[in-house]
């Protein structure tokens, strides 16, 4: 954890101390000359992390004015979303691709149990459902979705093109993740459903999801290379655990029980959870970053010198 989250931090310094330097072509005059702004925008709207961050945006933005009421609970559905998104891209990848190379099937099957848990929370109670219109149903689709969408991949993994998936790089033990993720989740637990089970099926899901990506990193350590479609996938669940926890950053007394000495901190630790997530992928987020400013393919990720 501590070396995956140094590169954050580099990252984040350097991007304060000088915020335009690591740009490739890219500077002040840049914005002055319209031929050279143009040149910059036309360079990266042809990447592939262009065009998927771009089909998103246009998708939050529609479903934002057709679906919302304009809450800031939207947050959560638009975290929701985009977790989606991501298995949407890696499904149709491997898909078009017949192939479940870079991928990890024990991240995907612990993402499988994650929505499960999640859905046995939020589909027959509204305890940890947005306050935004959204809520209303767009939100549990969104999960839904999400459930099939790895339920899809793990499929791929096992059976469709299983000569293609690779055990042998995808070594790191998932029943360990799940394991602790539920002793935790029996001791701390909100309670907003006022349902026992499904508290702890929703805290459960919450913890599993802060630690479920080391499956990939690993994946990405054994094999020395990132694939395109699986660093975009993690790209995407940084930015919306991004906004998950900025929405219970807000919002976490609201998980609390200041009348019980355990339940008391129920709400700090989610939120300490879904930090400690970001700061596991802060290495792998400060070289996207840096992949997607220097115009190099993200599958070079861990390969280049230059990033």
């Amino acid at each position: 954890i501590l070396q995956c989250s140094r590169g954050l931090f580099q990252f984040v310094a350097k991007r304060v101390s000088h915020p335009l330097a690591d740009m490739d072509g890219f500077s002040m005059d840049t914005l002055k000359d319209p031929e050279q702004l143009k040149k910059l925008v036309m360079k990266y709207s042809q990447t592939e992390a262009f065009k998927i961050w771009g089909g998103f945006a246009l998708t939050a933005f529609v479903v934002f004015m057709l679906f919302s009421s304009g809450d800031f609970s939207f947050l959560l559905t638009l975290s929701s979303l985009l977790s989606m998104f991501s298995f949407l891209m890696v499904a149709l990848k491997i898909e078009n691709g017949k192939s479940c190379k870079g991928v990890s099937l024990k991240m995907m099957e612990c993402y499988v149990l994650i929505f499960a848990f999640r859905l046995c929370a939020i589909i027959p109670f509204e305890g940890y459902l947005p306050f935004d219109k959204s809520g209303d149903w767009f939100y549990q689709m969104c999960e839904a979705l999400g459930f099939c969408l790895a339920g899809t991949v793990v499929f791929f993994c096992r059976a469709k093109y299983a000569a293609t998936y690779d055990p042998d790089t995808d070594t790191f033990n998932h029943i360990y993740l799940g394991a602790a993720a539920l002793a935790v989740s029996l001791i701390f637990h909100p309670s907003l459903n006022g349902f026992l089970p499904s508290d702890i099926a929703w805290a459960f899901a919450l913890y599993l999801e802060s630690v479920a990506v080391l499956c990939q990193l690993f994946m990405f350590m054994k094999e020395g290379r990132a694939q395109e479609h699986t660093s975009h996938f993690l790209a995407a669940q940084a930015l919306a655990k991004v906004m998950s926890f900025i929405f219970w950053a807000s919002s976490f007394s609201e998980l609390s029980d200041p009348n019980h000495h355990i339940k008391a901190f129920v709400g700090n630790w989610v939120v300490c959870t879904q930090l400690v997530q970001l700061l596991v992928m802060g290495d792998f987020i400060y070289h996207y970053l840096r992949c997607i400013q220097q115009g190099i393919p993200v599958s070079q990720l861990l390969s280049s010198d230059n990033v």
